[in-house]
């Protein structure tokens, strides 16, 4: 196996399918740019883990929870098993401070607390790859932003197969996997249906909750000559058994459905390629629980161009990004209702681009100015460099500003219990710093990242309401990875983050624990591949679910053991032994998370 490594002022997408060319698997790909659909901007500055196709396959990978909880300097909590909401934290920032996108372009549920995409009830099986980007991304993606990006790359191009699975708890799921190319034109469907009965999410309940999934992506895409056009469309429904606090609740349920509709076409000239991407995102949450019945519903609308030009020593990328959406709260019961219907609308201009000072030197900057209709307009920028030091060794860095805007519910929303938006709250502003060096040596690298945010206007609840705190909020840590190859045989990847999270009074904040990792090892021989990995979650502060007062959480550690049998070059099955030491916790307090489980997945190409 050979470790890949894209850098330079122009990335290839060769860590798109090299990873299916290696004869070892996983692959762990190290990927020098963030997708900024449809355009490619090289960051060599910034940390990106990419998590590919084959490397989500061959874990059983179920959900996405799953797959990013093995990036570096995430942590990631999940109010219950599979299919419940999901809270991601990003070098100790805040959840919505976790922008999501699909093929480089923000989704965002304007309905949700955060105003952001919760990806507790995504399915993995559509996406080819998935780019977990630390730090501020503002120039790029505008506000919200400002600890990293979580950017899911779909493809035009499948293997036409068939997939089943089964497992504990009753679990069963289909997928299947259509490609047909016809001259210039190409289209793949990936339908995939997951159910399950699942575990209690209260730890002393009885009553399982489970969880129904259905999804279907459709990717097109022509070409003729120098034009391309490239279409997707994402249905996703997703049914989930809830309860109510530390007991079991038999009538409280969840929908949760989204719509995406995604159109692009890149046109290449004399004077760069020009880039238009027209995207919609429609969500429907439903909760009922008895005579309680809370709808949320949001749809947003985004448009997008860029012009990419580039020479030999630099490129540049001037864009526009408009953005209309609304969001409503309607909650009912017995005695009881409140109903809110509400939107806005941005426009953003910005500039990113690169420049080869030297053999040793690479410098990016970028700009944006956006103008909300719900507030003040307010300009981000970032500056960031790498240094060829010894060629082995370089060095990079990245200094940042970036906003937090109040969501609609935070200004706007309303409950059944006495909570009220505040309309005069402020954007959040942010300064981020991240110093580091990555050591490249024979089939191993070494990345080394501190990293370090200041928050003024930090956006918290109390007294049935959301303010802007006093005082500045600090996150500060750093992040260690090694990957190396250990024999023709063994594969060894690591990973550490410690993080400080402090509100502005100096107090660590909840669910950030300081030290998070993964250690795992990799084995292939002939037709077997094995995979043993182990997850630590450190201790942190939490909420009491019962008593609501500040507890410490002990830290926990979760083994996986997965094995990948090759029957032939057209099928294979993948044994999965998850938290195989059958470790009991809660992640947050009061949710119980999986126990030993297995899953047995065979798929077949045709």
């Amino acid at each position: 196996m050979s470790l890949l490594l894209t850098t330079g002022l122009q990335a290839d997408h060769s860590s798109k399918h090299t990873c299916e060319q290696l004869e070892y698997a996983p692959c762990i790909t190290i990927s020098k740019y963030i997708l900024r659909d449809p355009s490619v901007l090289t960051t060599a500055s910034m940390s990106v883990d990419y998590i590919d196709q084959y490397t989500i396959e061959n874990t059983n990978t179920i959900d996405t929870v799953q797959a990013i909880a093995r990036a570096t300097g995430l942590n990631v909590v999940q109010s219950g098993p599979t299919g419940q909401q999901t809270s991601v934290f990003m070098r100790g920032m805040n959840s919505n401070h976790t922008m999501v996108a699909i093929n480089g372009v923000a989704i965002k549920d304007h309905s949700t607390t955060g105003g952001l995409h919760d990806i507790g009830s995504d399915f993995i099986k559509h996406v080819t790859g998935i780019q977990v980007v630390k730090g501020s991304q503002g120039t790029l993606y505008g506000a919200n932003a400002v600890g990293g990006v979580i950017n899911f790359i779909t493809t035009d191009s499948y293997a036409n197969s068939i997939s089943t699975t089964t497992g504990s708890n009753n679990t069963k799921g289909l997928t299947l996997k259509i490609h047909r190319n016809i001259d210039n034109h190409s289209v793949s469907v990936i339908a995939d249906g997951t159910t399950s009965d699942g575990i209690s999410v209260a730890p002393s309940g009885t009553e399982k909750d489970g969880f129904d999934a259905n999804n279907i992506t459709i990717n097109t895409k022509s070409t003729w000559d120098d034009v391309e056009i490239k279409t997707t469309l994402i249905r996703r429904e997703s049914d989930a058994d809830l309860d109510n606090g530390t007991s079991d609740d038999l009538d409280y349920t969840a929908e949760n459905n989204m719509n995406l509709y995604q159109l692009s076409g890149k046109v290449n000239t004399g004077l760069g390629s020009y880039n238009l991407t027209f995207s919609r995102t429609e969500y429907d949450r439903d909760y009922y629980n008895g005579t309680e019945h809370d709808e949320y519903d949001s749809s947003s609308n985004t448009v997008l161009l860029t012009n990419t030009i580039q020479k030999d020593k630099w490129d540049i990328t001037p864009g526009v990004e408009y953005e209309e959406f609304e969001g409503s709260f309607d909650n009912r019961g017995q005695y009881y209702s409140a109903s809110v219907d509400t939107g806005g609308e941005n426009i953003g201009y910005f500039v990113n681009g690169n420049m080869i000072v030297s053999d040793k030197l690479l410098l990016s900057a970028g700009v944006r100015q956006d103008d909300p209709s719900l507030f003040g307009d307010y300009t981000t920028y970032r500056l960031g460099g790498t240094y060829d030091l010894t060629g082995a060794l370089q060095l990079k860095g990245n200094y940042t500003t970036s906003v937090k805007t109040p969501t609609l519910y935070e200004m706007h929303g309303s409950d059944n219990y006495g909570y009220n938006g505040n309309p005069n709250l402020l954007p959040e502003e942010a300064v981020s710093t991240d110093l580091g060096f990555e050591f490249k040596f024979k089939e191993s690298v070494l990345d080394f990242v501190y990293f370090s945010t200041d928050l003024d206007n930090l956006i918290t609840y109390g007294n049935s309401t959301y303010s802007n705190a006093s005082g500045k909020s600090n996150r500060h840590g750093a992040e260690l990875k090694f990957n190396t190859l250990v024999s023709e045989n063994i594969y060894w990847r690591t990973n550490a983050t410690f993080t400080i999270a402090e509100d502005g009074n100096g107090t660590q904040v909840l669910r950030r624990p300081k030290w998070t990792g993964l250690t795992a090892v990799d084995y292939k021989k002939d037709s077997w591949t094995t995979t043993a990995e182990y997850l630590h979650t450190g201790s942190h502060l939490d909420i009491d679910s019962a008593t609501y007062a500040t507890i410490t959480k002990p830290s926990v550690g979760v083994a996986n053991f997965h094995t990948n049998y090759e029957i032939n070059e057209n099928s294979n099955v993948i044994f999965s032994l998850n938290n195989a030491f059958d470790k009991t916790y809660e992640r947050p307090d009061g949710y119980a998370q999986h126990g030993r489980n297995i899953l047995l997945t065979y798929k077949l190409k045709f």
